[in-house]
C-alpha cells in the first residue's frame, strides 16, 4: 500500500496536477477533514492536552466556538487549563489586544 501511495503521489506531481508534495498533501488533508470533520476535533484535543495550542487555538482548530470546545473537553473528563500568573495574563492581553 505504501508503494502504491508513493506511486500515485509521484504521478500526480509528474502530470503537473500538483506543484509539489506539500500542495498535494494539503489538498488531501482538506478533503479528509471534509469527509471526517470529527478528526479535526480529535487533533485539536490532542494538541491542547500536549500544550501545543491554547484553549482558543484548539477551539479554532476544531472548527467550533470556545464554549462548545470547553463542553467537549468536560464531556471527556479533560481538565481545562487556566493560567493564573500575572505575567501570563499580561502576555495574553498583549497578543490579543496589542496592549
Amino acid at each position: 500500500m505504501a508503494s502504491e501511495i508513493k506511486s500515485i503521489k509521484g504521478t500526480l506531481i509528474r502530470l503537473g496536477l500538483y506543484h509539489d508534495e506539500n500542495s498535494l498533501m494539503s489538498d488531501a488533508f482538506r478533503a479528509l477533514f471534509e469527509i471526517k470533520p470529527e478528526l479535526k476535533t480529535e487533533i485539536a484535543i490532542d494538541r491542547y492536552r500536549k500544550g501545543e495550542v491554547t484553549l482558543w487555538g484548539a477551539a479554532r482548530d476544531a472548527g467550533c466556538r470556545l464554549e462548545e470546545f470547553k463542553e467537549i473537553l468536560r464531556s471527556r473528563g479533560i481538565a481545562i487549563k487556566v493560567s493564573s500568573t500575572k505575567q501570563e495574563s499580561e502576555a495574553r492581553l498583549k497578543r490579543v489586544f496589542g496592549v
